[in-house]
Protein backbone atom coordinates (compact mmCIF):
# COMPACT_ATOMS: atom_id res chain seq x y z
CA UNK A 1 0.00 0.00 0.00
CA UNK A 2 2.86 2.36 0.85
CA UNK A 3 4.58 1.60 -2.50
CA UNK A 4 1.35 2.31 -4.36
CA UNK A 5 1.06 5.62 -2.56
CA UNK A 6 4.60 6.59 -3.59
CA UNK A 7 3.88 5.68 -7.23
CA UNK A 8 0.68 7.72 -7.22
CA UNK A 9 2.55 10.69 -5.74
CA UNK A 10 5.26 10.47 -8.41
CA UNK A 11 2.61 10.23 -11.13
CA UNK A 12 0.80 13.30 -9.85
CA UNK A 13 4.07 15.27 -9.82
CA UNK A 14 4.73 14.65 -13.55
CA UNK A 15 4.75 17.86 -15.61
CA UNK A 16 4.99 18.65 -19.31
CA UNK A 17 8.75 19.12 -18.86
CA UNK A 18 9.04 15.42 -18.02
CA UNK A 19 7.73 14.31 -21.39
CA UNK A 20 10.21 13.06 -24.03
CA UNK A 21 11.20 15.40 -26.85
CA UNK A 22 9.22 13.65 -29.57
CA UNK A 23 6.00 13.98 -27.53
CA UNK A 24 6.63 17.68 -26.92
CA UNK A 25 7.34 18.24 -30.60
CA UNK A 26 4.10 16.49 -31.51
CA UNK A 27 2.22 18.80 -29.12
CA UNK A 28 3.92 21.87 -30.65
CA UNK A 29 2.94 20.72 -34.14
CA UNK A 30 -0.74 20.74 -33.11
CA UNK A 31 -0.80 24.42 -32.10
CA UNK A 32 -2.96 26.78 -34.19
CA UNK A 33 0.11 28.52 -35.60
CA UNK A 34 3.79 27.65 -35.75
CA UNK A 35 4.55 31.09 -34.29
CA UNK A 36 3.32 29.79 -30.91
CA UNK A 37 5.66 26.82 -31.19
CA UNK A 38 8.59 29.17 -31.86
CA UNK A 39 7.68 31.25 -28.79
CA UNK A 40 8.30 28.25 -26.50
CA UNK A 41 12.04 28.73 -27.04
CA UNK A 42 12.08 31.18 -24.11
CA UNK A 43 10.85 28.61 -21.58
CA UNK A 44 14.23 27.00 -20.85
CA UNK A 45 17.43 25.81 -22.52
CA UNK A 46 15.79 22.50 -23.38
CA UNK A 47 13.03 24.28 -25.33
CA UNK A 48 15.33 26.53 -27.39
CA UNK A 49 15.61 24.11 -30.32
CA UNK A 50 12.61 21.79 -29.84
CA UNK A 51 10.46 23.68 -32.36
CA UNK A 52 13.11 23.31 -35.07
CA UNK A 53 12.34 19.59 -35.45
CA UNK A 54 8.56 19.79 -35.78
CA UNK A 55 7.25 18.47 -39.11
CA UNK A 56 3.77 20.02 -39.15
CA UNK A 57 4.10 23.70 -40.12
CA UNK A 58 1.11 26.06 -39.91
CA UNK A 59 1.58 29.60 -41.21
CA UNK A 60 -1.76 31.47 -41.24
CA UNK A 61 -1.76 35.27 -41.47
CA UNK A 62 -4.55 35.23 -38.89
CA UNK A 63 -3.22 36.00 -35.42
CA UNK A 64 -0.67 38.60 -36.52
CA UNK A 65 -1.30 42.27 -35.81
CA UNK A 66 -0.46 43.23 -39.37
CA UNK A 67 0.31 41.61 -42.69
CA UNK A 68 3.85 42.99 -42.56
CA UNK A 69 4.38 41.36 -39.17
CA UNK A 70 3.38 38.04 -40.75
CA UNK A 71 5.78 38.57 -43.67
CA UNK A 72 8.63 39.40 -41.28
CA UNK A 73 7.96 36.31 -39.16
CA UNK A 74 7.85 33.91 -42.13
CA UNK A 75 11.03 35.47 -43.57
CA UNK A 76 12.94 34.86 -40.32
CA UNK A 77 11.43 31.40 -39.90
CA UNK A 78 12.42 30.46 -43.47
CA UNK A 79 16.04 31.43 -42.79
CA UNK A 80 16.53 29.34 -39.64
CA UNK A 81 14.25 26.32 -40.15
CA UNK A 82 15.34 23.12 -41.93
CA UNK A 83 12.63 22.77 -44.60
CA UNK A 84 13.53 19.14 -45.26
CA UNK A 85 11.72 18.32 -41.97
CA UNK A 86 8.33 19.43 -43.30
CA UNK A 87 5.76 16.70 -43.80
CA UNK A 88 2.66 18.89 -43.59
CA UNK A 89 2.40 22.58 -44.58
CA UNK A 90 -0.53 24.96 -44.18
CA UNK A 91 0.08 28.43 -45.63
CA UNK A 92 -2.58 31.16 -45.75
CA UNK A 93 -2.14 34.87 -46.48
CA UNK A 94 -2.99 37.76 -48.78
CA UNK A 95 -0.34 37.92 -51.50
CA UNK A 96 -0.64 41.60 -52.48
CA UNK A 97 2.68 42.62 -54.11
CA UNK A 98 4.71 39.83 -52.54
CA UNK A 99 4.20 37.02 -55.07
CA UNK A 100 7.97 36.70 -55.80
CA UNK A 101 8.72 36.40 -52.07
CA UNK A 102 5.97 33.83 -51.49
CA UNK A 103 7.06 31.83 -54.54
CA UNK A 104 10.57 31.68 -53.07
CA UNK A 105 9.16 30.36 -49.78
CA UNK A 106 7.07 27.73 -51.54
CA UNK A 107 10.09 26.55 -53.50
CA UNK A 108 11.90 26.00 -50.18
CA UNK A 109 9.07 24.80 -47.93
CA UNK A 110 7.76 22.18 -50.38
CA UNK A 111 10.30 19.37 -50.22
CA UNK A 112 10.14 16.09 -52.20
CA UNK A 113 8.90 14.16 -49.14
CA UNK A 114 5.96 16.37 -48.18
CA UNK A 115 2.75 14.49 -47.36
CA UNK A 116 0.10 17.21 -46.95
CA UNK A 117 0.02 20.67 -48.56
CA UNK A 118 -2.58 23.43 -48.14
CA UNK A 119 -2.02 26.85 -49.73
CA UNK A 120 -4.68 29.58 -49.52
CA UNK A 121 -3.87 32.95 -51.06
CA UNK A 122 -7.09 34.14 -52.71
CA UNK A 123 -6.66 36.90 -55.29
CA UNK A 124 -3.17 37.54 -56.63
CA UNK A 125 -1.83 39.64 -59.51
CA UNK A 126 0.81 37.04 -60.28
CA UNK A 127 0.37 33.25 -60.23
CA UNK A 128 2.00 31.18 -57.55
CA UNK A 129 4.62 28.82 -58.94
CA UNK A 130 4.91 25.48 -57.21
CA UNK A 131 8.20 23.56 -57.52
CA UNK A 132 8.10 20.99 -60.31
CA UNK A 133 9.06 18.15 -57.95
CA UNK A 134 5.70 18.65 -56.19
CA UNK A 135 3.87 17.29 -59.25
CA UNK A 136 5.84 14.04 -59.15
CA UNK A 137 5.90 13.73 -55.35
CA UNK A 138 5.46 10.08 -54.34
CA UNK A 139 4.51 10.88 -50.73
CA UNK A 140 1.85 13.60 -51.19
CA UNK A 141 -1.56 12.35 -50.01
CA UNK A 142 -3.46 15.64 -49.58
CA UNK A 143 -3.27 18.77 -51.74
CA UNK A 144 -5.41 21.88 -51.25
CA UNK A 145 -4.94 25.13 -53.13
CA UNK A 146 -7.02 28.33 -53.22
CA UNK A 147 -5.77 30.91 -55.72
CA UNK A 148 -7.77 33.20 -57.99
CA UNK A 149 -5.32 32.99 -60.86
CA UNK A 150 -4.13 30.60 -63.56
CA UNK A 151 -2.90 27.34 -62.04
CA UNK A 152 0.40 26.60 -63.75
CA UNK A 153 0.69 22.91 -64.58
CA UNK A 154 4.05 21.41 -65.64
CA UNK A 155 4.49 18.84 -68.38
CA UNK A 156 5.28 15.92 -66.06
CA UNK A 157 2.63 14.96 -63.46
CA UNK A 158 2.43 11.82 -61.34
CA UNK A 159 0.68 12.04 -57.96
CA UNK A 160 0.95 8.33 -57.23
CA UNK A 161 -0.20 8.63 -53.59
CA UNK A 162 -2.61 11.59 -53.74
CA UNK A 163 -5.92 10.72 -52.06
CA UNK A 164 -7.56 14.11 -51.39
CA UNK A 165 -7.56 17.08 -53.79
CA UNK A 166 -9.23 20.46 -53.22
CA UNK A 167 -9.07 23.12 -55.94
CA UNK A 168 -10.58 26.48 -54.99
CA UNK A 169 -11.02 29.48 -57.32
CA UNK A 170 -8.20 28.43 -59.64
CA UNK A 171 -8.25 29.13 -63.39
CA UNK A 172 -7.40 26.06 -65.43
CA UNK A 173 -4.90 27.02 -68.14
CA UNK A 174 -6.04 24.93 -71.14
CA UNK A 175 -7.66 21.64 -72.14
CA UNK A 176 -4.49 19.59 -72.64
CA UNK A 177 -2.68 20.40 -69.38
CA UNK A 178 -5.90 20.19 -67.36
CA UNK A 179 -6.57 16.69 -68.69
CA UNK A 180 -2.96 15.76 -68.01
CA UNK A 181 -3.30 17.01 -64.44
CA UNK A 182 -6.30 14.81 -63.64
CA UNK A 183 -4.73 11.85 -65.45
CA UNK A 184 -1.80 12.20 -63.05
CA UNK A 185 -4.00 11.45 -60.00
CA UNK A 186 -4.66 7.68 -60.35
CA UNK A 187 -5.27 7.07 -56.62
CA UNK A 188 -7.59 10.01 -55.97
CA UNK A 189 -10.49 9.25 -53.61
CA UNK A 190 -11.89 12.68 -52.66
CA UNK A 191 -12.22 15.61 -55.09
CA UNK A 192 -13.52 19.07 -54.16
CA UNK A 193 -13.95 21.69 -56.90
CA UNK A 194 -14.93 25.08 -55.46
CA UNK A 195 -15.57 28.07 -57.75
CA UNK A 196 -13.08 26.87 -60.35
CA UNK A 197 -12.85 28.68 -63.68
CA UNK A 198 -12.99 26.30 -66.66
CA UNK A 199 -13.29 28.97 -69.38
CA UNK A 200 -10.01 27.90 -71.06
CA UNK A 201 -11.03 24.23 -71.16
CA UNK A 202 -13.35 22.67 -73.76
CA UNK A 203 -13.79 19.30 -72.07
CA UNK A 204 -12.11 17.11 -69.50
CA UNK A 205 -12.55 13.56 -68.22
CA UNK A 206 -11.96 12.86 -64.53
CA UNK A 207 -11.62 9.11 -64.13
CA UNK A 208 -9.48 7.95 -61.18
CA UNK A 209 -10.58 4.32 -60.59
CA UNK A 210 -10.83 4.77 -56.80
CA UNK A 211 -12.69 8.11 -56.76
CA UNK A 212 -15.34 7.89 -54.01
CA UNK A 213 -16.51 11.44 -53.28
CA UNK A 214 -16.98 14.50 -55.50
CA UNK A 215 -18.18 17.92 -54.32
CA UNK A 216 -18.71 20.75 -56.81
CA UNK A 217 -19.62 24.34 -55.94
CA UNK A 218 -19.64 27.06 -58.56
CA UNK A 219 -21.08 30.51 -59.18
CA UNK A 220 -20.90 33.68 -57.09
CA UNK A 221 -23.83 35.98 -56.37
CA UNK A 222 -22.45 39.13 -58.01
CA UNK A 223 -20.78 37.29 -60.91
CA UNK A 224 -23.64 35.56 -62.68
CA UNK A 225 -23.01 34.66 -66.32
CA UNK A 226 -25.58 35.44 -68.99
CA UNK A 227 -26.85 32.82 -71.43
CA UNK A 228 -24.46 33.84 -74.23
CA UNK A 229 -21.44 33.63 -71.92
CA UNK A 230 -22.47 30.21 -70.69
CA UNK A 231 -22.92 28.75 -74.16
CA UNK A 232 -19.55 30.02 -75.41
CA UNK A 233 -17.38 29.37 -72.34
CA UNK A 234 -18.79 26.43 -70.46
CA UNK A 235 -16.83 23.20 -70.16
CA UNK A 236 -17.95 19.59 -70.49
CA UNK A 237 -16.74 17.78 -67.36
CA UNK A 238 -17.14 14.00 -67.47
CA UNK A 239 -16.73 12.07 -64.23
CA UNK A 240 -16.29 8.31 -64.06
CA UNK A 241 -18.42 7.06 -61.17
CA UNK A 242 -17.38 3.40 -61.07
CA UNK A 243 -16.36 3.63 -57.40
CA UNK A 244 -18.23 6.85 -56.54
CA UNK A 245 -20.19 6.76 -53.27
CA UNK A 246 -21.05 10.44 -52.80
CA UNK A 247 -21.76 13.27 -55.27
CA UNK A 248 -22.80 16.86 -54.56
CA UNK A 249 -23.44 19.75 -56.95
CA UNK A 250 -24.33 23.32 -55.94
CA UNK A 251 -24.22 26.05 -58.55
CA UNK A 252 -25.72 28.06 -61.38
CA UNK A 253 -24.93 25.83 -64.37
CA UNK A 254 -21.64 27.41 -65.37
CA UNK A 255 -20.48 24.11 -66.81
CA UNK A 256 -21.91 20.79 -67.90
CA UNK A 257 -21.12 17.90 -65.53
CA UNK A 258 -21.87 14.39 -66.70
CA UNK A 259 -21.64 11.25 -64.55
CA UNK A 260 -21.27 7.87 -66.18
CA UNK A 261 -21.07 4.37 -64.66
CA UNK A 262 -22.46 5.95 -61.50
CA UNK A 263 -24.70 3.16 -60.16
CA UNK A 264 -22.56 2.92 -57.00
CA UNK A 265 -23.51 6.44 -55.77
CA UNK A 266 -25.42 6.13 -52.49
CA UNK A 267 -25.47 9.75 -51.26
CA UNK A 268 -26.22 12.66 -53.59
CA UNK A 269 -27.20 16.31 -53.51
CA UNK A 270 -28.37 18.62 -56.32
CA UNK A 271 -28.79 22.34 -55.62
CA UNK A 272 -29.42 24.51 -58.70
CA UNK A 273 -29.37 28.30 -58.61
CA UNK A 274 -30.50 29.44 -62.06
CA UNK A 275 -32.46 32.39 -63.49
CA UNK A 276 -35.83 31.64 -65.10
CA UNK A 277 -34.35 32.25 -68.55
CA UNK A 278 -32.20 29.14 -68.05
CA UNK A 279 -35.11 26.79 -67.37
CA UNK A 280 -34.50 24.55 -70.40
CA UNK A 281 -30.81 24.16 -69.68
CA UNK A 282 -31.49 23.71 -65.98
CA UNK A 283 -34.13 21.05 -66.66
CA UNK A 284 -31.80 19.09 -68.94
CA UNK A 285 -28.95 19.38 -66.43
CA UNK A 286 -31.08 18.15 -63.52
CA UNK A 287 -32.60 15.38 -65.65
CA UNK A 288 -29.17 14.03 -66.61
CA UNK A 289 -27.96 14.15 -63.01
CA UNK A 290 -31.06 12.44 -61.63
CA UNK A 291 -30.77 9.74 -64.27
CA UNK A 292 -27.13 9.17 -63.29
CA UNK A 293 -28.05 9.14 -59.59
CA UNK A 294 -31.01 6.79 -59.89
CA UNK A 295 -29.54 4.26 -57.44
CA UNK A 296 -28.84 6.78 -54.67
CA UNK A 297 -30.34 5.80 -51.32
CA UNK A 298 -30.04 9.31 -49.90
CA UNK A 299 -30.87 12.04 -52.44
CA UNK A 300 -31.25 15.73 -51.55
CA UNK A 301 -32.87 18.07 -54.12
CA UNK A 302 -33.64 21.74 -53.52
CA UNK A 303 -37.08 23.18 -54.38
CA UNK A 304 -35.62 25.17 -57.31
CA UNK A 305 -34.08 22.01 -58.74
CA UNK A 306 -37.45 20.27 -58.50
CA UNK A 307 -39.38 23.15 -60.02
CA UNK A 308 -37.28 23.19 -63.21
Amino acid sequence: MEAEGIMEQRSSDTTIHDLPDHILQHILSLLFSTKYAVRTCVLSKRWVYLWKDISNILLPQTGFKSRQQFINFVSRFYQVYDCSNIRSLFFCCQVSEDAPQINEWLQGFINPNIQELSVYVGETKEPLVFPEHLFTCATLTKFQVCMKHIFKIPFSIQFESLRTLTLNSIIFPDTSSTQQFFNGCPCLEVLDLYYCNWMNVDSVCICPPMLQKVTIIEGRGKDKPNEATRVSNYCNVMIDGNSLKSFSYKGDLRNDYFLYSSTSVMIASVDIHAPKSWNKNAALFVFKLLHALSNAENLSITPISLSV
